[in-house]
């Protein structure tokens, strides 16, 4: 049989300065020549874009240039030995229960890559944290490791209420002449979603001007801004801002002097391939915001919006809901840890290791 190494947290989303707990378990069924093993905690952000810029040739002639700008930041990263052996791993099946305490006020995770076929229109962006565990085995590549992606939420602390918008335009034609107001009305089931929900809401239009109104649309808009810089070239970072939609809904509008009352679903994934969104996020470097757009689409006049700013959180870790731990994991000896990893006996026996194979004489 094979050395094995798992590992599994009390959960599978945190926030800012909240305590992970977790255990690393070790089936070591052959002797290993390492003396320790290790916890690696970390997390960062960063990212990069392509840009077009125009240079001087040697024969007076200018040519376009792709430079790329970019950026990291780490938010905190640690070594922290969790259990060393002098004399050498003993065999057998064993969990080493640990704890870390994150920095508080930490962004949420984010991952976003666009490659287009067009030059200097490529970027990505991701915030990312993960936790770790490795026997460092000398002379060899092969160490036995594993590692699970955390799920960190960004600010929760706002209420998770319904909205209601209100907004009155007047109607005009070739910009300037006046053909009387649009009142538009729009109640949201609620500000905050999870990344593959639908957003329910209500659009009431009296069209009071003396100008048909083709359609009204629906769209989620994402900003994303990135800061970086191209050390050859730029003096500091440089911002780069990247509006786009999301996904929209179309429908039919109403005529002068009518009125209309519309129950508006909006899927929130993405249209292209219906993937679930990437959260909002406010990081150093990479910041994420969306907002739903009520546009009453006018012919021949500016439309008459309704901007409603809404926050998108991640889903659950899915990983971590689907893990299975191993049969051997409930055999397992629990170690004695000591050190900056070290979880007291209570905390051993109390709800946050209740659910992991080990604890249960606890």
């Amino acid at each position: 049989m094979t050395n094995q190494i798992v590992i599994h947290t009390n959960k599978g989303e945190y926030v800012g300065g909240e305590t992970i707990y977790g255990t690393v378990y070790l089936a070591i069924n052959k002797p290993i020549a390492s003396k320790g093993l290790k916890l690696k905690v970390k997390g960062y952000e960063k990212c990069e874009w392509e840009y077009t810029y125009t240079e001087k040739g040697d024969e007076d002639e200018y040519r376009s240039v792709v430079g790329e700008r970019k950026a990291k930041k780490e938010f905190f990263k640690a070594v922290l030995p969790l259990i060393d052996y002098p004399g050498g791993f003993p065999q057998g099946n064993f969990a080493y229960p640990f704890q870390y305490t994150l920095p508080p006020s930490l962004p949420g995770v984010f991952h976003k890559k666009v490659k287009n076929h067009s030059r200097g229109s490529n970027w990505e962006a991701t915030i990312k944290y993960k936790v770790k565990a490795e026997v460092d085995i000398p002379g060899t590549k092969h160490d036995l490791k594993v590692t699970q992606p955390l799920i960190v939420y960004g600010d929760l602390s706002s209420a998770v209420e319904p909205e209601h918008y209100t907004k009155t335009g007047t109607v005009r034609t070739c910009l300037c002449i006046p053909r009387g107001d649009v009142h538009v009305e729009a109640w949201m089931d609620k500000n905050t979603y999870t990344a593959g929900e639908t957003a329910n809401i209500h659009v009431d239009v009296k069209n009071d001007s003396a100008v048909d109104i083709e359609n009204f649309a629906v769209k989620l808009m994402r900003v994303v801004k990135l800061s970086g810089s191209d050390d050859d070239r730029d003096n500091g970072r440089v911002t780069h801002c990247l509006v786009d939609t999301v996904c929209s809904q179309k429908y039919p509008g109403c005529g002068s002097g009518e009125s209309k009352s519309s129950d508006v679903p909006l899927d929130l994934k993405t249209e292209d391939d219906r993937t679930e969104l990437q959260p909002a996020t406010g990081g150093e470097v990479v910041k994420c915001n969306y907002h739903i757009d009520i546009e009453m689409q006018v012919p021949w006049a500016p439309d008459i919006e309704i901007h409603a700013p809404v926050q998108i959180c991640a889903p659950q870790n899915l990983m971590w809901q689907q893990w299975q731990p191993p049969a051997w994991a409930g055999l397992c000896s629990v170690a004695e840890i000591t050190g900056p990893c070290a979880v007291p006996q209570q905390v051993l026996a109390s709800s946050m290791f209740s659910t992991m194979p080990g604890y249960q004489q606890y």
